[in-house]
């Protein structure tokens, strides 16, 4: 071990030794450049190191690193550029991916913090080129922070940033930093950092630069406020804002020079517009196609619209689902309702129905068991081989076993009196059906027969299912029916007129024997019986409700309304001021299944004659069969068989 330890000591003194004789014979400035233990902190990346630790040293974030440069040099300076950055500035901190990914490879999110290090103007053509691209919203989320670096500048700065924040402004890039470098007369040069704003007083949807800091003039590096929020005020300019009628959602009402929202969620729009200081222009899509299809192409409607930035965004009972979210860009979610199935009024009970309803089906399956009973013992005792003795015990001397027992069942006296055993048996029979069902019968009967029943509403898609009704709703919500592809043949689209939903409500309402039912939201009921109330068009809804249903705002994947519009949204819902406006504008009260029956007077009341109709069907039934056996008793082969 100490021989060991030896030969490695001279191995050491023998490595240093060779290290100073390299050392002494190179050049002193060739050594400076291999051996620079701490490297020289340049302008550019003291200012852009700043703005790097004090915005993008986020937890779970990755940076987007790229370098544009045209010429061999100007790769070389950005290089040093970045190792300075990433070495003496954020030490480590940060953590960075310096290669994009290939369009159409990226399954992560789009990225929310941007570094862009150029040689000049020219050279950040091809990263526009890249944001300008139809996937780019994939790739690049417009709401995030960009910092773009420029080395050089071809011209004035201003001209350069007035070029460079219009290519922004196409993309809806607005949260950037652009650091750029001026050459002056003294040894060191100016770095000005800019930023700028889209809508500003006179000034709507035009960039206009902000000169966020000047260094070293300005020294407090860390007091400046990088990327400062610029959807908070919109100093009256107009909104596009595409909409259309779904009461009691959305209201189109006139009002001064145009039309203007009306509904919960036009309270909502115009509370939004007094706190982030914007008028509204609405858009209504054409040929009355509201929500429209969503589809990347030959998308319809509102849809189509977002999509194609035709207007800013879109309000009106908007959900949210994964086509939407792959080519929109949704806001927070204000509101949360189900979607209902709105089902016809149950059947009415027949006259002859009506006989039935004062027992449940298992008294009637008791009553008719004892019954079929009877007749098999009746039956039975009438065989030939059934000796004298057993009748005469079971039945009595009575040669009508069977007549007795429908005697009984109605209630009426018997001719003859039973005797032998059997007689017990039979009273007690008598006793069960006249002094107890009948008389529970007829108390319960003349109350039925009073008062207007039908069978109740369907409750549960499987009563849906079972009694093979159509199914009406909107062209946008077939989703909901395609995990179920035995309903999908019986669906039937609204036609495309304004607020189909409300004009499909009051078609029901005004004919409430139609056998067919109608998908549409809570809040939409509630409406349509708050307006019906008095008038005898209410309608009622399923038990089981369909899906439920988040209702949201939607943006154009390029937007930068998003983050503004979703703080002011959560305070308002967080306050509930929402809920209280959605309550004004529907009758949640009875909106459930349950038919309120007619009330009962106090004091008995006389009965009329289409209430009695049942039972005159019933005695024609029975006469009618009464006749048929007394023709069969009387025919001539009766006779021979008997004698």
């Amino acid at each position: 071990m100490v021989a060991m330890v030896t030969i490695l000591t001279v191995l050491g003194q023998l490595v240093l030794l060779l290290l100073l004789l390299l050392l002494a014979s190179a050049d002193p400035a060739q050594l400076a450049s291999m051996v620079r233990l701490r490297p020289v902190h340049t302008p550019l990346g003291t200012v852009v190191g700043v703005v790097l630790q004090t915005e993008f040293l986020r937890p779970y974030t990755t940076t987007l690193v790229t370098l544009h440069s045209e010429t061999v040099e100007g790769r070389g300076r950005l290089q040093e550029l970045l190792s300075e950055l990433l070495i003496q500035h954020v030490r480590g901190q940060l953590v960075v991916q310096l290669r994009p990914e290939q369009p159409g490879s990226r399954l992560a999110p789009p990225w929310t913090h941007c570094l862009l290090l150029a040689e000049s103007y020219r050279a950040l053509q091809a990263a526009f080129r890249g944001l300008r691209a139809t996937d780019a919203s994939n790739r690049y989320d417009a709401s995030g922070y960009y910092v773009i670096v420029l080395l050089d500048t071809n011209g004035t700065a201003l001209a350069t940033v007035n070029s460079l924040f219009n290519e922004l402004w196409a993309s809806e890039i607005v949260n950037v930093v652009v650091a750029i470098r001026r050459h002056q007369t003294r040894a060191e040069p100016a770095i000005q950092l800019w930023t700028y704003v889209p809508f500003s007083p006179g000034l709507c949807r035009v960039p206009k630069p902000v000169l966020l800091l000047s260094w070293p003039n300005d020294t407090a590096l860390y007091a400046v406020d990088y990327f400062p929020r610029k959807n908070l005020r919109f100093h009256g300019c107009p909104l596009r804002v595409g909409t259309f009628e779904t009461r009691p959602f959305t209201m189109l009402r006139p009002g001064g020079t145009g039309l203007r929202l009306g509904g919960f969620e036009g309270d909502l729009l115009r509370c939004l517009a007094r706190k982030l200081d914007f008028s509204v222009d609405l858009r209504i899509p054409p040929r009355a196609q509201q929500w429209g299809r969503a589809a990347f192409e030959n998308s319809t409607g509102m849809m189509r619209m977002i999509y194609t930035a035709e207007v800013d965004l879109g309000i009106g009972c908007l959900g949210v689902s994964y086509e939407r979210s792959a080519m929109l860009k949704p806001g927070k979610v204000h509101f949360t309702t189900t979607l209902v199935l709105v089902v016809p009024r149950g059947r009415p009970y027949t006259s002859f129905e009506k006989l039935f309803q004062p027992y449940r089906r298992t008294v009637w399956c008791v009553v008719l068991a004892y019954v079929v009973l009877g007749l098999l013992v009746s039956a039975t005792l009438a065989h030939r081989l059934t000796p004298v003795r057993v009748r005469r015990t079971v039945a009595g001397h009575t040669t009508e076993p069977a007549l007795n027992l429908v005697r009984i069942l109605f209630g009426n006296p018997l001719p003859q009196p039973p005797q032998s055993c059997f007689a017990r048996t039979l009273l007690l029979l008598w006793i069960n059906l006249c002094l107890v069902l009948q008389i529970l019968y007829q108390g319960s009967l003349y109350r039925y027969l009073q008062r207007s029943s039908g069978r109740p509403p369907m409750a549960t898609l499987a009563e849906i299912d079972r009694s093979g009704a159509a199914f009406h709703i909107s062209d946008s919500a077939r989703r909901y029916f395609e995990p179920y592809p035995h309903r999908l043949e019986r669906l039937r689209y609204l036609p495309t007129v304004p607020d189909n939903i409300a004009a499909r409500l009051r078609w029901v309402g005004q004919h409430p024997d139609d056998p067919d039912v109608s998908m549409c939201t809570r809040d939409h009921v509630a409406y349509h019986n708050l307006r019906h109330r008095l008038d005898g068009q209410r309608v009622r809804i399923a038990r089981q409700p369909m899906a439920l249903y988040t209702v949201t705002i939607l943006y154009p994947k390029r937007s930068m309304l998003t983050p503004g519009f979703d703080d002011q949204i959560e305070r308002i819902v967080a306050s509930g001021l929402l809920k209280r406006w959605a309550a004004r504008y529907g009758d949640y009260r009875e909106t459930g299944t349950t038919p309120h029956p007619t009330p009962v007077a106090s004091q008995p009341a006389p009965i009329h004659l289409g209430q009695l109709l049942g039972a005159f069907e019933l005695l024609a039934v029975l006469l009618a069969l009464s006749t048929l056996v007394f023709i069969a008793e009387r025919r001539p082969w009766r006779r021979r068989n008997f004698n």
